[in-house]
């Protein structure tokens, strides 16, 4: 039979508490003993150290292959700079919604309510 502690009184270790009974009892932990349980934590928590970083690590890389695919298929040559390109697309719709402000503030336009 399994002895779980006594469940907490304040809410937020009720929480922990809680999560942590669902969690033993979800994938089988509760049989296991302590040394047990540490050997599976941390096989667990090796296993998505090593994703993310795989994930952290590569990710930039694989970015920016694929903003040079991306540039090849549109523009017909990898060497087009993307950046540049998003910028002005960002400094033009900032220039619209700018535009619109001022003339409304600036008596060039009329709000109505």
């Amino acid at each position: 039979m399994v002895m779980y502690p006594k469940r907490p009184n304040s809410a937020p270790a009720r929480w922990i508490w809680s999560a942590r009974v669902k969690l033993e009892s979800g994938f089988g932990l509760a049989m296991l003993e302590t040394w047990e349980k540490v050997l599976v934590w941390s096989t667990v928590l090796l296993l998505t150290f090593l994703f993310w970083f795989s994930v952290i690590t590569y990710t930039p890389g694989h970015l920016a292959y694929l903003a040079r695919r991306f540039s090849y298929y549109v523009f017909d040559d990898e060497n087009v700079d993307l950046g540049l390109l998003f910028r002005e697309m960002v400094k033009g719709w900032m220039r619209v919604g700018w535009e619109g402000v001022t003339g409304v503030v600036g008596g060039k336009g009329k709000a109505e309510l």
